[in-house]
């Protein structure tokens, strides 16, 4: 019955969106986080060319809460209000005529950090796309304590009252670095909430905990676009201190393969069901991304070692 059931079902229904996150253009003094205007262009075209609707974050979150089509739905965000996107980007979006949700580091922009665009350059954004908070001083949110994350973020939003009169109700995190600490007193002030976890977004997507792709370098897009949610249920991720004891879940797969930073690939037998991965793994870095994947589909998690 559950099988005659999903038949009847419209196939958008289980289709994706893809959410892509850049933050500097044709600034090649910083190679993992710049993307070339050339590239972007290409991208663009070919998003164009192969009917994909490229929509602001805002308009993408509306259709996942009335439950519309999201098939082939596509989203630029770009993370930090570099001087190098106004120059190099904004351009391309508005010879494309490509809107785009910028998330902007607000002490730097109030304060004019040579890199960074003025307010008055923010606001000239905000004609072509539209507006999200990207923190006031960027910190590593889990390094601080409950009253510090609050008195970052509302001083974010008293720069965004002073100096353009509102209040975006959408946030990124600074270096996509959170745990739920963190995501439940910033959740307080902002709904939507972008990370930047590798991923797609589906009608099931929390609004709190939304993933992104990272294009910068040469980044091939058509392949980005191949990615889909795997939807794993009850995914647990058990640790004593930083090391990984347990990974386990519910997914209808026959096998499974997990990613732990530092540790590398590893396939996983799946019975009835329920895979149990018990890596024993102490984590190496401070960001770290744990991976779930079958072919194109993947759940990503990140986990911030405890310092």
């Amino acid at each position: 019955m559950k099988r005659l059931i999903l038949f009847f079902l419209p196939l958008w229904l289980l289709a994706d969106a893809h959410i892509f996150v850049m933050h500097r253009v044709n600034d090649f003094r910083y190679p993992t986080t710049n993307i070339s205007s050339k590239l972007l262009q290409k991208d663009i075209k070919y998003l164009l060319k192969n009917n994909y609707k490229i929509v602001t974050l805002s308009t993408l979150v509306k259709r996942i809460k009335h439950k519309q089509n999201i098939d082939k739905y596509v989203v630029f965000t770009i993370d930090d209000s570099f001087k190098s996107f106004y120059k190099n980007g904004l351009p391309i979006f508005k010879k494309y005529k490509i809107p785009f949700t910028l998330f902007v580091y607000t002490q730097a922009t109030t304060e004019r950090y040579g890199d960074y665009m003025s307010w008055g350059e923010v606001k000239e954004c905000k004609k072509y796309g539209e507006l999200g908070v990207h923190s006031w001083a960027h910190p590593h949110l889990a390094m601080l304590s409950n009253k510090a994350i609050i008195k970052d973020t509302t001083k974010a939003i008293d720069a965004f009252k002073k100096y353009l009169g509102f209040v975006p109700d959408m946030y990124a995190y600074p270096y996509g670095e959170y745990n739920e600490r963190v995501k439940s007193i910033i959740n307080k002030f902002f709904p939507i909430i972008c990370n930047q976890n590798e991923g797609s977004v589906t009608l099931n997507t929390p609004l709190n905990d939304i993933d992104r792709i990272a294009i910068t370098g040469d980044v091939n897009i058509a392949k980005k676009l191949k990615i889909s949610h795997l939807n794993v249920k009850n995914l647990k991720i058990i640790k004593d201190k930083n090391t990984i004891k347990e990974i386990n879940g519910y997914i209808n797969k026959p096998e499974v393969e997990i990613y732990i930073t530092k540790m590398g690939w590893r396939w996983v037998k799946v019975k009835k069901g329920y895979f149990s991965f018990k890596p024993d793994f102490t984590l190496k870095k401070y960001r770290n991304r744990i991976i779930i994947r079958y072919n194109n589909k993947i759940d990503t998690k990140l986990i911030l070692k405890e310092i």
